[in-house]
């Protein structure tokens, strides 16, 4: 198996992103509706298992991802 390029990486975001971008165009408009709290429960596990595989995986390999990641630069840009 090749090593994966910074590019390979790169294209693998921006599937995800566009897949995250059209759930969040979905979601939205129901966030007025009687299923928000169902929408709000939907990102949250999202998020929690999103964040909990960086945390998985970071530990398995050694390698905290996250401890490189600043918040600061995200928000602030």
């Amino acid at each position: 198996m090749t090593q994966p390029t910074i590019k390979d990486i790169k294209n693998k975001m921006s599937q995800a992103l566009a897949l995250i971008k059209e759930a969040l165009n979905m979601s939205i408009p129901l966030l007025k509706t009687e299923q928000r709290e169902n929408i709000v429960a939907l990102w949250e596990a999202f998020i929690r298992e999103f964040m909990g595989f960086i945390k998985q995986r970071s530990k398995e390999a050694g390698a905290n991802l996250m401890s490189y990641i600043s918040i600061r630069r995200i928000w602030l840009r």
